[in-house]
């Protein structure tokens, strides 16, 4: 009778512990790499810097060349997000300073947490 239930058992656990496909590493082949990168700390030099303000950022848009390096200023009372369709690694918590590498052509959008004021940075 043990024999039965031994048979069952690992009858059992190989139909369930295949390879599906569906494990880690394919699940890195299906992730886009990221193309904004947290640059730690912030260059002496940088080739845009973005700073909110009471009910804009300034400057408003900002365009550079893809691999270039912008720093967000981000007030006490104005947090910065990433609006939907950008990379959510571009945040920015109250009264920091962070900096950034975009390594993708494209345009990057960006808020004002608690204000919603939008921001626009263009990769050339």
């Amino acid at each position: 009778m043990s024999a039965r239930i031994s048979i069952v058992l690992v009858s059992f656990l190989a139909a369930c512990g295949g390879d599906d496909g569906g494990g880690a590493a394919d699940a890195a082949i299906d992730t886009p790499a990221s193309t904004i990168m947290l640059v730690d700390p912030c260059p002496g030099t940088v080739d845009a810097t973005i700073t909110t303000l009471a009910t804009r950022f300034d400057p408003a848009t900002a365009t550079i060349t893809q691999g270039q390096v912008v720093k967000f200023v981000s007030t006490a009372t104005h947090p910065i997000g990433a609006q939907p369709g950008t990379e959510t690694t571009l945040a920015v918590p109250e009264g920091q300073t962070k900096c950034f590498r975009f390594t993708a052509a494209r345009a990057y959008s960006y808020k004002c947490n608690v204000h919603g004021y939008v921001g626009t940075l263009t990769v050339n």
